[in-house]
């Protein structure tokens, strides 16, 4: 995705919708909707799925808060969902948004969307309602486009973090994944690799094609060849590290290194290697991404990519609260530094040929 296209979304459509908006749509009274709205009995049925229709339609959020809370809240909820909560990388970097927020007066509301686009849509409703000042969101596989449309033009400014929809137009934060991948592939390559598979990630979410095209370009300009079974996207966690090793085995022609999408898929990868008796280092060299605070501490200690996580808070709120005072300011798409840290787990193959 090329950031020079990147263009602020139609900020007249941040107008948020009415209950007047509503009523003009659905051709009814506003106290038709209002009964609608408190699921009235008196409705006919119709006239319901009318209403419905054009709540649908125009974005309207029912604010289920008085009208003094929703000045008190508006000014200093911020609704923060990220992919999970059971991932370390995401607990790092919940805590430094909590930590950020606090710093700057806010109350950040932090849910996972559990890369389930159901719940990510109840979650963020679930804040509308509450009237929230703006959203950070770490988006689900397969999310669209228009669904994050239809939350800025109900008013709530956006910030994607970690990944971003294809073709959107709306502010985003992520790591420089290619560079990071690239540089670690290159220094496999630098050590005498040829054989390099990488491993993990889900085809759905945009960081895996990231690092997936800095594997493809750093090993494309050593002239080394990538046969498909090379490239084993799978969800992420120790288990998966351990079966892609098992998986990688089994090929007649045994690969001499392996790029992780996650430092989780390493830490399975080295669990298994031990239980095998290959040593990790001189045997199989292994490289992850994200520099967990476990990374270091491992046996041996884990190359790695390192992304700072209190990057992804600083910026991502600085760039929603921009956007909460000002309408008028250009989206923005910031590339956060990735820095590869060698450490024991990549060493010179005992035999290339």
């Amino acid at each position: 995705m090329n950031p020079n296209n990147w263009n602020v979304p139609d900020k007249s459509l941040r107008k948020q919708a009415t209950l007047h908006d509503v009523a003009q749509d659905a051709g009814v009274s506003k106290s038709t909707v209002s009964l609608v709205l408190q699921d009235n009995p008196q409705v006919k049925d119709q006239t319901r799925e009318k209403v419905l229709r054009s709540i649908e339609a125009t974005g309207y959020v029912y604010n289920r808060k008085a009208a003094a809370l929703r000045q008190a809240q508006s000014s200093d909820l911020i609704g923060i969902l990220v992919n999970s909560f059971v991932t370390p990388y995401s607990a790092e970097i919940l805590n430094c948004f909590e930590q950020v927020a606090l710093s700057k007066g806010l109350v950040p509301m932090m849910a996972s969307n559990g890369e389930q686009l159901d719940q990510q849509e109840r979650f963020i409703k679930s804040y509308m309602e509450h009237k929230v000042s703006g959203f950070i969101i770490c988006p689900a596989p397969n999310t669209s486009v228009s669904w994050l449309d239809k939350i800025w033009r109900s008013g709530f400014p956006l910030v994607q973090i970690m990944r971003e929809v294809p073709f959107s137009q709306f502010p985003a934060v992520i790591a420089d994944n290619r560079n990071g991948v690239r540089e670690a592939t290159r220094h496999l390559i630098s050590l005498g690799h040829q054989k390099i598979a990488f491993v993990g990630g889900d085809e759905a979410i945009s960081d895996y094609h990231e690092r997936l095209g800095g594997y493809m370009d750093a090993m494309s300009e050593a002239g080394l060849s990538v046969p498909e079974a090379y490239v084993l996207p799978i969800s992420q966690g120790r288990a998966a590290g351990r079966q892609v090793l098992q998986t990688l085995l089994s090929y007649k022609t045994r690969v001499t290194a392996i790029v992780c999408f996650s430092d989780l898929m390493a830490y399975g990868i080295l669990s298994m290697s031990r239980e095998l008796g290959i040593e990790v280092g001189k045997d199989l060299a292994v490289i992850g991404f994200d520099d967990l605070a476990d990374s270091s501490l491992t046996h041996p200690a884990l190359t790695t990519v390192r992304v700072q996580p209190e990057d992804f808070a600083i910026s991502a709120m600085e760039m929603l609260q921009n956007h909460i005072q000002n309408s008028q300011v250009p989206a923005e798409r910031r590339v956060i530094p990735a820095k590869l840290i060698v450490r024991e787990s990549c060493g010179a193959p005992q035999n290339i040929n």
